[in-house]
């Protein structure tokens, strides 16, 4: 079998290499950990590994998680929405580096335009709206500090002007995944996990039904700083929450590399992955 030389050793590489414009925010772990847990569910189905189905990420960014997804279940075909136009060219040119084009498409869209977002959902031919069966998300976590001279950082962050209210934007996020999801279709995000609540009115209110926990912390001493979700479309809520997955090995460190744009890294002198984190998402090594 012919093998597309640049795709193969794309797909090895990955993620190291992904086109990211400058000025946006550099996507983290948090983007790799949520492709994990999705690929998870799509693998507990106990389906065959080419079953059919079709996932949409908001807010995709340079399409990191849905590229990790893609990957790791060949039965995948996805469509990656953004706002950021940059954003939304990066996504595409990645899909061309790992040979995706003929499963994944990157869309611009606005989640506050219920109109444009169906539009764009059903122009890719990927899917239509209200027939997805799975949506990602890692929707901004609106976290206090110093606002970014970078305009698509700072909106990644806190969102656009006049979105300041986190919990505007996370029923934004919902709402949207709801709109695009069929009949008891998943969606899967990653969140702050102090803001559990806020996450757990948001899916309510889209009417989705919270039915996992994963919560993430840093080290095994620590309180959980993320938290990975999974609700289902028109399902009562009966949630099961998972033992912690714990990231690093060894004690916190005071100074230990956290950040908003993904659950801290693992530079040259950081700490170390858990054997825990690796077999959950081996992308992080």
């Amino acid at each position: 079998m012919h093998t597309d030389e640049p795709s193969y050793s794309a797909r090895q590489l990955f993620p190291r290499g992904l086109e990211q414009p400058e000025g946006s925010l550099r996507f983290g772990a948090d983007a790799l950990l949520l492709a994990a847990f999705a690929a998870r569910h799509v693998e507990s189905l106990n389906a065959p590994r080419q079953v059919h189905l079709t996932a949409a990420e908001l807010g995709c960014g340079c399409g990191a998680a849905l590229l990790g997804l893609a990957l790791r279940c060949p039965g995948i075909t996805g469509l990656g929405l953004d706002r950021e136009a940059p954003l939304v060219r990066a996504a595409a040119a990645n899909a061309v580096g790992l040979g995706l084009t003929d499963r994944l498409r990157f869309a611009e869209a606005d989640l506050a335009d219920k109109k444009l977002l169906a539009e764009q959902a059903d122009a890719t031919r990927v899917s239509h709206a209200g027939k997805f069966d799975l949506v990602l998300a890692n929707p901004p976590y609106g976290v206090a500090g110093r606002p970014s001279p970078r305009h698509m950082r700072e909106r990644a962050l806190r969102g656009a002007q006049g979105e300041e209210n986190r919990e505007y934007v996370l029923q934004l996020f919902c709402r949207a995944a709801a709109a695009l999801l069929r009949h008891q279709g998943c969606f899967c995000c990653i969140y702050d996990a102090s803001a559990l609540p806020q996450l757990c009115t948001a899916l309510n209110d889209a009417g989705l039904g919270l039915r996992l926990l994963l919560p993430v912390r840093t080290h095994r001493t620590k309180p959980a700083l993320r938290i990975l979700a999974l609700a289902r479309k028109n399902a009562a809520h009966e949630t099961v929450i998972e033992a912690p997955l714990t990231l690093h090995t060894g004690a916190s460190v005071n100074g230990s590399p956290e950040t908003s744009s993904g659950v801290m890294g693992c530079g040259k002198g950081g700490p170390r992955w858990s054997a825990q984190a690796l077999r959950f998402c081996p992308w992080l090594a």
